[in-house]
């Protein structure tokens, strides 16, 4: 915790009894530089277009998803920790997702998480498909009965 606090500090030394345009243009730039080279070295992780995940020049491979599950996927991914790109087939209801991951273990826990999410998804039936039998059971049980309203004067 105290390295990242130290690295993410930057120090900006200047010489303030004779500061002069030229001076401040210097360290700024130079401050400039520095967080430039910080950035760099920094991947970018979790998801990212599959061109940016094709320049971190490690083994990608894929996958293919249905437009229904994609964020169930999405969740799982940044649980391990593994580097995706979604992308769109077009004319069709399906994701191909890219990933990478130096972990090989992180990538098949996330994978076989994720599998046994769609199983269990497939064996559960739907709240709204049981809403409607009990409302189809409710209106068998309980006839509407007919209101009769009278006036009385």
């Amino acid at each position: 915790m105290q390295e990242e606090v130290e690295q993410r500090t930057v120090t900006l030394i200047v010489n303030t009894a004779k500061l002069t345009e030229r001076e401040l243009q210097k360290a700024l730039s130079k401050l400039l530089a520095q967080m430039k080279a910080e950035r760099q070295h920094h991947e970018k992780h979790g998801k990212m277009t599959v061109k940016q995940l094709a320049a971190q020049n490690r083994g990608m491979q894929s996958v293919e998803v249905s437009d229904e599950n994609i964020g169930s996927f999405q969740h799982v991914a940044r649980k391990y920790g593994v580097d995706f790109a979604p992308f769109k087939v077009k004319g069709e209801n399906k994701y191909l997702i890219f990933f990478k991951s130096g972990d090989k273990d992180a990538m098949t826990a996330a994978f076989e998480e994720y599998s046994k999410k769609l199983i269990t998804q497939k064996d559960r039936p739907s709240v709204r498909a049981k809403m409607k039998e009990l409302r189809e059971l409710i209106a068998t049980l309980n006839p509407m009965k007919e209101k009769r309203r009278e006036r009385e004067r």
